[in-house]
């Protein structure tokens, strides 16, 4: 609240504005966007003051959404249309049109409704399919049962082919804390986008994407082959 009352008060203006009173919230939001940068890369980017201006500083990833439910529906819809091209109607040699398959989407059974609802709404819809897998005793997915539930066409590309391997980094109900590094290296390998909820886990792990070796407690970060993240405000 202290950190927001300048720009309630003061600084009202719009940071998307060009006008005077919209450049110091705009410096404001610059900051912002890379405070959280700076979680994602510590090593290469303390927290900047509020002056230094750096178009090349790759804060350019960092989206501002209305919570984070928002963030996860966007991190699945942003799959999606990356792929929509591979899912439309095509014939195949003989002319005749081919069964429309569905984009794969593979996440496990404990994920945030955040995550869980749409995907459900998706399916119910026929947009996508989904492979839940399920965690062991310990509130785990064990990473080899969650890449071999992705589905791989290498001959006959976006035939029902998995295009998004989404699964939270720290649960919020067991707080286990889930193999993410280990399979969004899998998924690299085959050019399947990764997305991460890691709302619960911030503030408490690393959520490096620098390099390093991988360890079951994430204190080495998650990894630079994560393609999405999604981090809450509120939770650190």
């Amino acid at each position: 609240l202290e950190a927001m009352l300048p720009y309630f008060t003061e600084h009202w203006g719009n940071p998307s504005s060009d006008h005077f009173y919209g450049q110091e919230p705009k410096r404001a939001v610059a900051k912002a966007r890379r405070s959280i940068l700076s979680l994602l890369t510590p090593s290469r980017m303390a927290i900047p003051s509020i002056e230094e201006e750096d178009d090349d500083c790759g804060d350019d990833g960092i989206v501002f959404t209305g919570c984070g439910t928002e963030a996860d529906n966007l991190a699945i819809h942003l799959a999606l249309e990356a792929n929509r091209l591979r899912f439309l109607p095509s014939k195949n040699k003989d002319g005749n049109e081919r069964t429309k398959e569905l984009p794969h989407i593979v996440t496990s059974n404990v994920e945030h409704p955040a995550i869980s609802e749409c995907l459900k709404s998706l399916e119910d819809d026929n947009r996508i399919r989904v492979t839940y897998v399920a965690v062991d005793t310990e509130g785990i997915v064990p990473a080899q049962v969650m890449i071999e539930a992705i589905v791989e066409n290498e001959n006959d590309a976006g035939s029902g082919a998995t295009v998004l391997v989404t699964m939270m980094l720290a649960n919020n109900e067991s707080g286990s804390l889930q193999p993410v590094r280990e399979v969004a290296d899998y998924c690299r390998t085959k050019g399947i986008l990764f997305h991460t909820d890691a709302a619960q886990a911030v503030g408490k792990v690393s959520l490096s994407m620098e390099g390093g070796k991988s360890t079951s407690s994430g204190v080495n970060g998650i990894g630079s082959n994560v393609d999405m993240v999604t981090i809450v405000g509120h939770k650190f």
